[in-house]
């Protein structure tokens, strides 16, 4: 008896060595680490407001369908673990929901997925003539980036698996190691390591607009708003998308005088935009315009302008950062394209930034 109970001893024993369980790096897994590095420029001007993003979102598609997709600080380099399968990645700024102007659609669809800009509340844009287009918010900085297809193979996992589990069964041993073969291992693990490089860039551009007025001094304040616009961006074709817009120039003006005996100056508006719709290049044959109102210092006259602007866009060099830059003239010094009605200041005057709802008085529609 006493003999029976030494055998069941030792097979328990036995028994509980055989099931210990063994730290999960350990052993062989079914993926292979990749890091998917996301290469920003290193000129500081790459980007519009001099920093880069504090996060990015990665979306996987494996094998044409989607995989998965997380958000991350690491905006330099991440590191995942993948399956065998044929992967494609794209990536954006931030996550969808942190944008307060734009929504995201088919963001599960590596060719479908885009941005599309939210429809504004401005009551003056409402009323403009123009509800046939969405009136909409400008976009903010949007970075986005695709990877070249790659493929993971269960070859490529099991060379990864092997090197990478002898590397840490080795460093966990208490046994002493020789430092040629654990940079030996360190190495082949590096090697096996797959390394995806991204190129993000900003898919936001700017749209300008100089207009040149004679009696530049009666101005307090400006607003337009832009038709024809794009409202959407297909993020992983790089280019605008069918769906056109309103865009509103509201806050962002700048009156300059350029001859003060003359009374001759003109304001400046930047906004940013998509661009134009369809991927299409400033030509003769686009239907665009820019509705303008000007509110004078005697705080009653509201001064209207109609420009036809379709054949007036130039599409110039960028600004740092940004993605092309959309300009309009409109007059000269010498040949002004609007001549304000001439009126008297009411409580002081001065030109103003900001714009609230104003109440129409005086409308001089001119068309060009």
């Amino acid at each position: 008896m006493k003999k029976l109970r030494w055998i069941i001893i030792v097979l328990f024993i036995a028994l509980a060595a055989a099931c210990e369980r063994r730290p999960l790096e350990y052993t062989y897994g079914p993926t292979i680490k990749t890091i998917v590095k996301v290469l920003w420029e290193v000129n500081v001007h790459a980007y519009p407001d001099g920093k880069k993003p504090t996060g990015i979102t990665l979306f996987f598609f494996r094998n044409g369908q989607f995989y998965n997709s997380f958000t991350t600080a690491n905006v330099d380099s991440c590191t995942v673990e993948l399956p065998v399968g044929q992967y494609r990645l794209y990536m954006i700024s931030q996550s969808p929901e942190e944008y307060w102007k734009v929504d995201f659609k088919n963001m599960r669809s590596f060719n479908g997925a885009e941005s599309i800009l939210k429809q504004s509340s401005s009551k003056w844009a409402l009323r403009s003539g123009l509800e046939d287009e969405a009136v909409v918010e400008n976009p903010e900085i949007i970075y986005a980036g695709t990877s070249a297809e790659f493929e993971v193979t269960q070859a490529m996992i099991d060379d990864y698996q092997y090197y990478s589990t002898t590397l840490h069964r080795k460093l966990a041993s208490k046994g002493s190691l020789l430092d040629k073969e654990i940079k030996d291992l360190e190495q082949a693990v590096y090697y096996y390591t797959i390394r995806i490089p991204v190129y993000p860039y900003n898919i936001v551009s700017q749209l300008q607009f100089i207009i040149y007025a004679a009696n530049i001094d009666v101005l307090q304040a400006v607003r337009a708003s832009n038709s024809g616009m794009a409202r959407t961006f297909e993020l992983t074709q790089s280019t605008t998308g069918k769906e056109e817009a309103i865009q509103m120039i509201t806050n962002e003006w700048e009156r300059t005088t350029d001859d003060a005996s003359k009374r001759i100056g003109h304001i400046t508006g930047t906004i940013t935009t998509f661009g134009l719709p369809n991927g299409e290049i400033p030509s003769a044959s686009r239907d665009s315009s820019l509705n303008v109102s000007a509110l004078l210092i005697d705080n009653a006259t509201i001064a209207n302008y109609t420009f036809n602007v379709g054949d007036k866009i130039q599409k110039l060099d960028p600004n740092p950062g940004y993605r092309a830059l959309y300009r309009v003239v409109l007059g000269s010094v010498d040949n002004p394209a609007i001549t304000l009605p001439d009126v008297k200041p009411h409580g002081g005057g001065g030109f103003i930034a900001s714009v609230h709802d104003w109440e129409e008085e005086i409308e001089s529609d001119i068309v060009i």
